[in-house]
């Protein structure tokens, strides 16, 4: 499932209004066997992952505590270590 974030208003550009009830969204490429996934720091950071079929998954966006309000997707399935 692809990963939607909804940023927190100081997140945003000051002139950049929000562009409905999600903000970011990191899409499935399942033709290429890609697809991202999301975990949580323990200190509350929010990590975009993607996700390969064969390979160790790659950090594609991190956003810190205070930075999203919301997300919605898949929770990484195989964990991963901090």
């Amino acid at each position: 499932m692809s990963v939607y974030v909804k940023l927190s208003a100081d997140a945003r550009a000051p002139a950049e209004p929000s562009k409905g009830p999600l903000d970011l969204q990191y899409e499935d490429d399942t033709d290429n066997g890609v697809t991202f996934e999301y975990d949580l720091h323990p200190s509350g950071a929010l990590r975009v992952l993607r996700v390969f079929e064969d390979t160790p998954h790659r950090i594609e966006a991190c956003f810190s505590p205070g930075a999203w309000l919301q997300v919605v997707g898949t929770y990484l399935r195989s964990g991963s270590e901090y």
